[in-house]
């Protein structure tokens, strides 16, 4: 992992953990947002509110996918193509 995906997955990871509730170290790049950590909708919806504000880019509800959200890495690339663009 380079250096800047490091560091963009310690932020993501710290912004999952504060939504979930969870301590950083529960939060692992493989793991589930649902199953694994038990972010509910309403979580899901902070946590996308988060996402905006901890990384400066705003979502357009076409951004939005579910495949985009089911685990902590998928979270990790999106937000390095909504970075990216």
């Amino acid at each position: 992992m380079s250096i800047e995906r490091e560091e963009m997955f310690l932020k993501v990871r710290e912004t999952i953990a504060a939504v979930a509730k969870r301590p950083v170290s529960e939060v692992e790049l493989y793991s589930a947002l649902v199953d694994d950590l038990g972010i509910d909708s309403i979580q899901m919806l902070e946590l996308l509110s988060d996402l905006e504000d901890a990384f400066g880019f705003e979502l357009d509800v076409d951004d939005i996918l579910p495949e985009s959200f089911r685990s902590v890495q998928a979270v990790l690339n999106f937000v390095e193509h909504k970075a990216a663009s």
